[in-house]
């Protein structure tokens, strides 16, 4: 009797430390500070879309390599024409751009938020089907001088080192300078366009006639992804 009362006091001893030891081995790691609420981050690559060529004209190389209809492209790609050249891109089946001649687009399409950063040349813009989980723009293109923005429209920006036009063709689009002045809204139900250029140290804006594009081209873009234009309402 007196070994099994010496064995109960033995354990009840023992017992407690070993469970306090299975709670250490099994809790939680603290990932967040005390009162803070841990948001997992999207996993790498979550938002990212690859475009495809449906069309060449001229001489087209992508990230250096001579272009090919049926192409697909990586989520960030650099794209140039050359003369007389241009390139149809669709990316998410109803989402169009073109990048015209002499031009050099770097395309980054690895987020929720696609860009396009638009050295030079002019780029054509019909999107369907963008992101809704964006709190703005889901779609910009950058230059040297100026931003445009859209959730969905259709759009058109040519760039050079010194200047920018910007068209909404036919819906709504923003644009900033990239001094984060001269911001606008343009809204369009057959083409508004304006002008950022450079003068001196500022950035002047201003209304533009239609240039370097028209109705044509805009619905030849828009019949890549099997869309039609109405140009009697805003998009």
């Amino acid at each position: 009797m007196y070994e099994n009362q010496s064995m109960k006091r033995t354990l009840a001893l023992f017992l407690p430390a070993v469970s306090l030891l299975a709670c250490l081995g099994c809790a939680p790691k603290r990932t967040a500070a005390p009162g803070s609420v841990a948001v997992p981050a999207a996993s790498s690559g979550a938002f990212a879309t690859r475009g495809k060529v449906v069309y060449i004209e001229g001489d087209v190389r992508i990230d250096g390599s001579a272009a090919a209809i049926g192409q697909e492209l990586g989520a960030k790609a650099l794209v140039e024409t050359g003369p007389d050249a241009s390139c149809d891109i669709v990316f998410d089946e109803k989402n169009a751009i073109r990048v015209s001649e002499n031009a050099v687009a770097s395309l980054d399409f690895s987020g929720i938020v696609k860009e396009v950063s638009l050295k030079k040349g002019g780029l054509s813009s019909v999107l369907r089907k963008q992101a809704a989980a964006t709190a703005t723009d889901s779609f910009r293109v950058e230059t040297a001088v100026a931003t445009a923005g859209v959730r969905g429209t259709c759009f058109f920006v040519w760039a050079d080192a010194a200047s920018t036009y910007v068209c909404a063709c036919n819906g709504r689009v923003r644009t900033i300078d990239s001094k984060g002045s001269n911001e606008l809204v343009i809204s369009a139900v057959h083409h508004s366009a304006r002008n950022y250029v450079k003068e001196g140290s500022a950035i002047r804006v201003s209304t533009a006639a239609l240039e370097h594009h028209g109705d044509a081209s805009m619905e030849s873009l828009a019949a890549r992804i099997g869309e039609r234009i109405d140009w009697t309402k805003e998009d």
